[in-house]
């Protein structure tokens, strides 16, 4: 009887082997399935956070127009003279490009309009002061192109 019972407990261990290494074998597909998905989709998220920075940055800089502007800070990198209204706009500049990475991240459509409206107001700053700003129109153009491949 007791042998018996250890070639069962044998049988069924052999069982449990067989159980356990289809386990193991099934919990590295999965983990393989697992990792494959997710580094594609962290590409695509790195990337998505990239673009996100580079908006963000975009509308850091403008914060240096207002504060020039408004004497509440001295920046000497922007030489030209920003009067007050135009430290407005380019506060509000500022502003469009945080709100247009804050939708982006979100997936939220949005950003496309107030992307635009971004792109915009900050070309007119540029025009404005060409001599010393034309070199803005490059990340404007790169923020038009993935506006325009958004839609």
């Amino acid at each position: 009887m007791i042998r018996k019972y250890l070639n069962v407990g044998q049988q069924n261990q052999k069982k449990k082997v067989e159980n356990v290494n289809q386990f193991i074998i099934h919990g590295i597909y999965m983990i393989k399935s697992y990792y494959l998905v997710h580094t594609l989709s962290e590409r695509g998220n790195a990337m998505k956070i990239t673009i996100a920075v580079i908006i963000l940055f975009h509308g850091l800089i403008h914060i240096t127009g207002f504060l020039k502007a408004f004497d509440l800070a001295e920046v000497e990198e922007l030489k030209m003279p920003i009067t007050k209204s135009s430290g407005i706009i380019w506060l509000i500049t500022s502003l469009i490009f945080i709100a247009t990475s804050v939708f982006y991240l979100a997936d939220s459509y949005f950003y496309i309009g107030l992307g635009v409206s971004g792109v915009t107001l900050s070309q007119a700053l540029i025009l404005q002061h060409w001599k010393y700003a034309k070199y803005g129109t490059i990340p404007n153009l790169i923020l038009g192109i993935i506006l325009f491949l958004s839609i």
